[in-house]
């Protein structure tokens, strides 16, 4: 399925720099923030223009920081009452030893202003710019959850924790979208019945993820125990209209 998103220059003038590749393969991509600890969170959707009407779309599925050089390990440096962010203070020099970097599954492209939900030919271009998805575009690509079969069968990442935190994000992103937009509470019911369907056979990760996407409330009661084989999940009951 594809839907026009617009014109690629458009496209250029929302793109706000966040990180760089550093490594890539189709299936994915690595990205070194530009800032020590500030990067896209996990679950956001990310993208890479590629060419001037290509443009590569990721998902974060993975943060870390650590040393730039593979061979570095941190070590403690707090004494004498310096200790958490007064440690960047006395020791500037850490901004240029560490690193904070994001691994991206790669969900589809965009080309001529169309978006696709599978993989691209070719994988992100290495040094290339890595940004953060604005509100509008998350919610083109959204439209569709035709990337949710690749994702869900990732098993190297706590890939459960990742799809819910995808849900929530780009429910968000319609809070900041023009009204007559789609409503986060119908986003989240339509993705929860698009995973009820590929995890028919896996009522345990469907659990995991439902419960993830449906942020309890302080006061709200907790959710009765559910086990496989007793009918729809509260959390999916309480999606439904």
């Amino acid at each position: 399925m594809v839907e026009p998103i617009g014109q690629s220059n458009a496209r250029r003038a929302s793109f706000r720099r966040c990180g760089e590749v550093v490594a890539a393969q189709v299936s994915e991509f690595e990205a070194q923030c530009d800032q020590l600890q500030e990067g896209p969170p996990l679950g956001a959707l990310v993208r890479v223009n590629a060419a001037p009407d290509l443009t590569i779309y990721g998902l974060v599925a993975g943060i870390r920081t650590g040393g730039v050089d593979a061979g570095m390990r941190p070590i403690p440096r707090g004494r004498d009452g310096c200790e958490d962010s007064a440690i960047f203070t006395a020791h500037p020099d850490l901004a240029h030893l560490l690193a904070t970097s994001v691994r991206c599954l790669v969900v589809g492209f965009c080309q001529a202003s169309a978006i696709y939900r599978y993989l691209p030919s070719s994988p992100a271009p290495i040094h290339y710019s890595l940004a953060l998805c604005a509100p509008p575009e998350v919610g083109a690509f959204t439209l569709d959850f035709g990337y949710f079969p690749m994702i869900i069968s990732v098993r190297d990442v706590p890939i459960e924790e990742v799809i819910a935190a995808h849900v929530r994000h780009a429910a968000e992103a319609r809070d900041l979208t023009a009204a007559g937009a789609e409503q986060p509470y119908a986003f989240s019911v339509r993705a929860g019945r698009t995973l009820a369907q590929l995890l028919r056979g896996e009522p345990q990760r469907l659990s995991t993820i439902l419960q993830r996407i449906r942020r309890q409330e302080p006061t709200e009661p907790t959710s009765p125990v559910w086990e496989p084989g007793r009918g729809l999940h509260p959390v999916a009951q309480a999606l439904a209209p």
